[in-house]
């Protein structure tokens, strides 16, 4: 009999876990505090090691459907000129797409995988031990634990993880609008394109045929631009793209403050925690889903070769140790993007001219994207390698 997981959080990074051990023979249940599986009105990036994940996990062709998948990024400057042309390396990917596709791609993977999922459950505690506590005063209790619940992870909580949580002071308004590649002016199709002005940026990413994704960044102090309404404020910022503005509804318009979450550790006992609850990061370089999703991976794969519990808190230090050094490169490059909105305009422009010429900043910039995605792994736990090196000494003889 397979052994059992238990899963905090239906996100990207709970429901591709889950997958990713369930198809590895392990039993896994998914609790998900939301009645209904959350549907975000965004865009989402997918990069080469995200793609890789979806592929293993059979979601790929259900997450891609429709998917825009132009000619790369494009960096503009505080007058509309382009500073950056879209360029991507041979080989690179970057791929656009609803949110809610992604979802509903990774559910039916999980679903198909065997995973059940429980709807309404509400986790506030949690033990080492691999147990799972309730709002309801009821617990759960498996083999191994995890946590994918999200920046105020109470699992991480409960097991004292947490080195600190910086709340950044960049807000972001997030909408998905109605608008074609024909509606769009001649230079600005296929591709998505990041605009700059002063504190300001913003993030136009068609993510099918028929809509486009606008993210708009701006200071928690700048209060105007909190305004869901948008209006004058961010119109006068960026005029050659009021015409999308226009067609923003305030009632589909989410925001968010971003964070970034280090961690002591990922794990305690037989309970770990990955994702934004283990390693939140600002979004500046696209890499918050994918990491969740190679993690996720990367824990299934160290857990591939375990059969005795005992052997799980092994498993996740080699897995912690495996997967920790490209999660950190990641969200240092994320903070180092994020202070270009404090550079003066014309400045800025200089500076991303240059310093995407740099092979050694593109090298960490990208270096999750660039970095096969761990499926498989020779790491066994102490115990069976001694065990398989004993038997293969006494068949020798």
């Amino acid at each position: 009999m397979g052994l059992e997981a238990i899963i905090s959080g239906g996100g990207i990074g709970g429901l591709g876990t889950a997958a990713a051990l369930a198809r590895r023979g392990w039993k896994v249940t998914v609790f998900e505090s939301a009645a209904q599986m959350r549907d975000a009105g965004s865009g989402i990036y997918m990069q080469n090691n995200g793609l890789a994940v979806l592929t293993e996990i059979g979601a790929h062709d259900r997450a891609l459907e429709g998917a825009f998948q132009g000619l790369g990024m494009e960096e503009r400057g505080y007058d509309g000129r382009v500073v950056l042309p879209p360029s991507l390396p041979p080989g690179r990917k970057l791929v656009s797409i609803p949110r809610r596709n992604l979802q509903a791609a990774l559910l039916e993977a999980a679903e198909a995988a065997g995973v059940k999922i429980v709807m309404s459950a509400t986790v506030v505690d949690a033990l080492a031990e691999g147990t799972l506590l309730f709002a309801n005063g009821t617990k759960a209790q498996a083999d191994l634990a995890i946590g994918c619940d999200g920046i105020w992870s109470p699992v991480r909580r409960a097991l004292g993880l947490e080195h600190f949580h910086q709340r950044i002071d960049d807000w972001c308004h997030r909408t998905i609008v109605r608008a074609t590649q024909d509606d769009m002016p001649p230079e600005a199709r296929q591709r998505c394109i990041e605009c700059w002005n002063g504190t300001r940026r913003l993030l136009v990413t068609p993510i099918n045929d028929s809509e486009v994704y606008l993210a708009l960044v701006a200071l928690e102090s700048d209060v105007e631009a909190h305004d869901p309404r948008v209006g004058p404020w961010w119109n006068d910022t960026f005029p050659q793209w009021a015409w999308l503005f226009d067609r923003m509804e305030p009632s589909k318009v989410t925001w968010n403050q971003f964070s970034l979450i280090k961690c002591k550790r990922w794990s305690a006992g037989r309970t770990c925690i990955l994702g934004d609850a283990a390693h939140a990061q600002p979004p500046t370089i696209g890499q918050g889903a994918g990491m969740a999703l190679t993690n996720g991976m990367a824990l299934a794969a160290y857990m591939e070769h375990v059969s005795d519990p005992r052997d799980i808190p092994e498993a996740l230090a080699a897995w912690e140790d495996a997967m920790r050094p490209l999660t950190e490169v990641c969200q240092r490059w994320s903070m180092q993007m994020l202070e270009l909105r404090h550079m003066p305009d014309e400045l800025r422009n200089d500076f991303l001219r240059t310093v995407f010429t740099i092979p050694w900043v593109l090298s960490n910039i990208d270096a999750a994207t660039d970095t096969p995605a761990i499926i498989h792994t020779d790491w066994r736990p102490r115990a069976t390698s001694t065990a398989d090196a004993r038997d293969a000494g006494i068949a020798a003889e």
